[in-house]
């Protein structure tokens, strides 16, 4: 990529690794989407959700750290970490919105064929009927 890593990068590379850091904050708000994705498929309790964002919350520190190492010869640079918070952000508001939209459509949906599938096999099961009939002569 033509990053010259040093104590001083110089102005093009931390633009560089600026931008790069917003993508890399795009990635992780398409992770987090996942997360919040299966939290409207799955119901999930206070601890669960504590554990997934605490956990996600570990590896999005481990991503910065490793972009630190890689790229900056191990330092941590506060833009890098403003940069992949901007990039969360921007997904989050923009892209996010939309795909979680999209999916919360689409979830609806398909609970509500599920239902209905669901409500026709209670109805068609003989079981149904014979313990009715069970239930009328008692």
């Amino acid at each position: 990529m033509g990053f010259n890593p040093g104590s001083f990068t110089g102005v093009t590379n931390e633009l560089k690794l600026f931008g790069l850091a917003i993508i890399v904050g795009a990635v992780l708000g398409a992770v987090y989407d996942i997360l919040r994705a299966l939290r409207i498929t799955i119901p999930h309790k206070f601890w669960a959700v504590f554990a997934e964002d605490f956990l996600f919350v570990i590896f999005s520190g481990f991503v910065w750290f490793c972009f630190s190492v890689e790229l900056l010869e191990g330092e941590l640079r506060l833009y890098v970490l403003v940069g992949m918070m901007a990039g969360f952000a921007i997904y989050l508001l923009t892209l996010g919105r939309i795909v979680s939209g999209a999916f919360r459509f689409l979830t609806n949906i398909l609970r509500k064929c599920a239902n209905y599938v669901l409500e026709k096999l209670k109805n068609a099961l003989p079981a149904k009927k014979f313990f009715g009939k069970i239930k009328k002569s008692s």
